[in-house]
């Protein structure tokens, strides 16, 4: 995963609380897809206005993703039971942290939490960076999640994604 990108070094860190309680961790290496490549080449070096996104969404699915998936053809978003894609703001609100990591500059996102409420979330096995809460956006990048995973009632699962360039 991520392989084929090497200068873009992105890092997925999921825990899973049950009860208040740790139960399992893990950091993933995540994939940049096509759209995500093109929103950054234009954005940057082109000025490509409508390639420019004023928010990110960090979404699920159970669906495999590869690089060439659009947005629009992501399967199987849960629906209810207390989950919605969650909002990584374009600033230093979404991004709130800038570091040297390793000689390189390094944004983490902030944590966000899908929590579980009045029924389980899922089965879900990837997560993914979108450019809108729906599928009119772009597929930024995306990361399974090892294996297929539910969020139980009451459970909730916090995730955050750390980037740098190198």
């Amino acid at each position: 995963m991520g392989k084929k990108h090497p200068w873009f070094d992105c890092i997925w860190d999921f825990k899973y609380y049950s009860k208040g309680k740790l139960l399992w961790e893990r950091s993933v290496k995540n994939a940049l897809a096509d759209q995500g490549e093109e929103a950054i080449l234009e954005t940057y070096f082109r000025e490509g206005a409508a390639f420019t996104p004023t928010e990110f969404y960090m979404r699920l699915c159970n669906d495999s993703l590869g690089e060439t998936d659009s947005l629009s053809a992501v399967l199987n978003e849960p629906s209810g039971n207390g989950y919605a894609a969650q909002l990584i703001e374009r600033s230093n609100l979404g991004f709130p942290t800038k570091i040297l990591h390793e000689g390189d500059y390094r944004l983490v996102s902030k944590d966000v939490t899908f929590q579980a409420v009045g029924g389980q979330i899922g089965p879900v096995n990837t997560a993914y960076l979108s450019t809108t809460s729906d599928n009119t956006g772009k597929l930024i990048s995306y990361v399974p999640t090892s294996v297929v995973r539910t969020i139980l009632t009451g459970d909730s699962m916090v995730a955050s994604i750390k980037i740098k360039l190198s």
